[in-house]
């Protein structure tokens, strides 16, 4: 009990670059399903998830705001799905898995009649009020995304790219939309007690960057700037999450004023030791073991030697938070996800 009450303590220290009595422990999502079989429940709901987390050993909760549908269908082979507020296109397959199925946002004429999501609607925080009330004792990380993905997503990522180079403005009027709508809602969770902020973005595959370095400079990094002094104005830390070869943006994400990086995504070749030796004196480091491959198929000691490794490289000196490298899917075996937990709490600074 004592550990579990230290766990919102350890977070925020780890989160000054502090010294915490162990790593902190975390991970930005846990499937449903992997909820289910750990609580050996038949009904998920979010406050079975909360209750997850507490019980095997996280210090971190992310708080999700909801994105609802806005018109359902059954394509061509007969699977059902929906469109939702950015004009996301989402199928279910048959074991329930959500797939990105395309963007619908085809046009500026769709874009300048689209019903754009509202931020101030009460609903949409419901998992928000739950998670503060039901699971004050952790670190609640309040979640929005930033200027560029859910344009992209919206439009389709080849569509975007185009606009960079074809129809600049377009480009620029569909992410300030997305960032108007984000602003508002950190600043709802902030208002609402959440004690950090993680920006998702993903601005990277695995072999870098979707963009040049002049493209981000000049369309992404002055609207990330903006919503991220706007989260420090209010008084909370700022994570910022994008998967894939992200070190290339190192710098300028540094420069946008984000404290911390999460996934540090290890199957993309980021080496943590280095991004630790470059940074670690700047950024919070989150992440880097590895969900694609060391979770969903190693072995429990093999989990084991990789989160040993890790610690070892990024944890000295304090500033580093253990987590999965993007989140606890379904395809993660479950003893694995234990191992990774159990391993991590050995490590004493």
């Amino acid at each position: 009990m004592g550990d579990f009450l230290r766990s919102k303590e350890r977070v925020l220290t780890a989160f000054d670059h502090g010294v915490p009595d162990r790593v902190p422990i975390y991970d930005m999502g846990i499937d449903s399903a992997i909820v289910l079989k750990l609580m050996n429940a038949e009904v998920y709901s979010w406050e079975l998830a909360i209750e997850c987390h507490e019980k095997f050993g996280f210090d971190m909760i992310t708080a999700w705001p909801e994105t609802f549908p806005l018109k359902w269908f059954t394509d061509d082979r007969g699977r059902r799905g929906y469109i939702d507020e950015w004009g996301r296109k989402r199928l279910f397959t048959e074991d329930s898995t959500k797939w990105y199925a395309g963007g619908v946002i085809k046009s500026e004429e769709i874009f300048d009649s689209w019903n754009w999501p509202d931020p101030h609607v009460p609903k949409r925080y419901i998992n928000v009020e739950k998670t503060l009330k039901m699971g004050a004792k952790l670190a609640i990380i309040g979640f929005v995304g930033g200027p560029f993905e859910r344009a992209a997503l919206g439009r389709e990522h080849q569509f975007i790219l185009i606009d960079f180079y074809k129809n600049p403005g377009f480009a620029s009027r569909h992410m300030r939309k997305v960032l108007d709508y984000w602003i508002e809602v950190g600043k709802v969770e902030i208002d609402m007690g959440v004690d950090a902020i993680i920006i998702a973005d993903d601005y990277a595959h695995k072999s870098g960057p979707f963009f040049s370095p002049k493209i981000f400079e000049k369309y992404i990094l002055p609207l990330l700037k903006k919503e991220i002094r706007v989260f420090k104005k209010k008084g909370v830390k700022v994570i910022h999450h994008s998967d894939g070869y992200i070190v290339p943006l190192i710098p300028d994400l540094i420069e946008a004023g984000i404290d911390g990086l999460h996934s540090l995504e290890p199957a993309a070749g980021v080496d943590i030791g280095n991004v630790k030796k470059s940074y670690g004196d700047r950024l919070v480091l989150v992440g880097n073991i590895d969900c694609g491959s060391l979770l969903s198929f190693g072995e429990p000691e093999e989990v084991k030697k990789v989160v040993r490794e890790t610690i070892a490289k990024a944890a000295p000196g304090g500033g580093y938070i253990l987590s999965s490298s993007n989140s606890l899917h379904r395809g993660v075996k479950i003893e694995n996800m234990l191992a990774m937990i159990e391993e991590a709490k050995r490590f004493k600074y």
